[in-house]
């Protein structure tokens, strides 16, 4: 266990001691952000002013079509409803691209979120699929994770994802995932708050330590030997498209709703009525976690949003208390427990993904490794 901080609070972006691992230098600057402008922002097409296209991407949508010729799709592309999946998917078909979606359906779709899969796929003319793992295992491993006290609650959604996507691809045939990941909303995360999800030995810890049996991970398992075969057997890649454009969530938002049906909902990761509770109440109730102050982090670097603004944002409580009570009582029946024991794990005292066995080192010298041998950034879904 690591000894608590002092608060301290980067002087260029917006993070701060949440981050227990957050690094300062002698000007009070973080190393999220010096790794972001040094790293990260090379990644990013910013010399577009495009939001749809760009000499990059249309070099790219050229090289996809040419080598996924022979499949009947030229992509996978999980679909979750949200903003970023949404308009990735759109960019995709306007470009001519035939795009296979798949979404994971794991019991916590709010109703908006199954119109707007719905809706997308139609007036884009998607083929669509769906996987729903098995409740009551897939429950106990959230139940686990939940139970350890991480802020990775919501690893067995993210390890499932990668499995059904890559799964499909390998399936069909198809050379190439789409990823709606970009830089501009995610160039910041502290592996802290978001350890790898590709991390089994970390994973087993977890259910060992909370008395379940490893046999419950085999339905979403996807690990670092999967994404070996995947990458290096079958040689589908990964290429994140919203980072080729100059991306504003917001107006592809408004576009979305205008165009296409969408249904805007007005809170991040309204997708899903758990991944919402997680990261606006669970996270900061139990870790002092704000998730917006990484969104708003890169948006700072990038200059789409002023300091001012931001920590004006921050002011405010991520959730709306009002949401609460219902929240704890539709997720504790679902989960299968009562009210009580859910709000006994938020009161837990929380722990982090070193508190338990994990392969951080390795991963990291592999996936370096990796980097350096195969330089194209975009292209790499590491």
């Amino acid at each position: 266990m690591k000894k608590k901080r002092p608060y301290q609070l980067c002087t260029r972006c917006l993070m701060d001691t949440s981050d227990p691992e957050i690094l300062f230098d002698t000007s009070g600057v973080c190393n999220h952000c010096t790794d972001f402008f040094e790293s990260r922002i090379q990644v990013l097409n910013l010399e577009t002013k495009d939001s749809f296209d760009s000499l990059e991407l249309h070099e790219l949508i050229g090289e996809i079509k040419n080598k996924a010729k022979k499949s009947k799709y030229d992509c996978v592309i999980g679909l979750s409803g949200g903003v970023d999946s949404s308009y990735t998917a759109y960019l995709a078909v306007k470009h001519g691209l035939r795009v296979l979606g798949v979404h994971l359906d794991n019991g916590w779709n709010s109703s908006i979120a199954v119109k707007n899969i719905r809706n997308i796929t139609k007036n884009l003319g998607i083929d669509y699929v769906t996987y729903i793992p098995p409740w009551n295992e897939f429950r106990e491993v959230q139940l686990a994770f939940l139970e350890a006290s991480v802020p990775e609650a919501e690893t067995p959604t993210d390890i499932a994802i990668l499995r059904v996507i890559y799964s499909y691809a390998a399936k069909e045939k198809v050379p190439f995932v789409i990823s709606g990941g970009n830089m501009s909303g995610e160039g910041i995360l502290p592996v802290s708050w978001h350890y790898n999800a590709r991390d089994e030995k970390y994973s087993y810890s977890i259910l060992r330590k909370t008395l379940r049996s490893k046999k419950l991970y085999r339905s979403i398992q996807y690990s670092l030997l999967d994404e070996f075969y995947h990458l290096m057997i079958k040689k589908i890649k990964t290429y994140h498209l919203l980072n080729y454009i100059s991306y504003d969530k917001n107006h592809a938002s408004k576009f979305l709703v205008n165009e296409l049906g969408w249904e805007d909902y007005n809170v991040k990761h309204g997708e899903s009525r758990y991944t919402k509770f997680i990261q606006t109440y669970y996270l900061y109730v139990k870790h002092g976690i704000d998730y917006r102050r990484a969104t708003l982090s890169s948006e700072l670097c990038l200059g789409i949003i002023s300091r001012e603004n931001a920590l004006m944002i921050l002011s405010n409580l991520p959730y709306k208390p009002e949401d609460i009570d219902p929240d704890f009582t539709y997720i504790s029946k679902k989960l299968g427990i009562t009210r009580e024991r859910l709000k006994d794990i938020v009161n837990m005292s929380p722990k982090w993904y070193y508190d338990y066995d994990n392969n951080r080192m390795v991963l990291g010298f592999i996936y370096d490794t990796y980097r350096r041998l195969y330089k194209k950034k975009k292209a790499t879904n590491f």
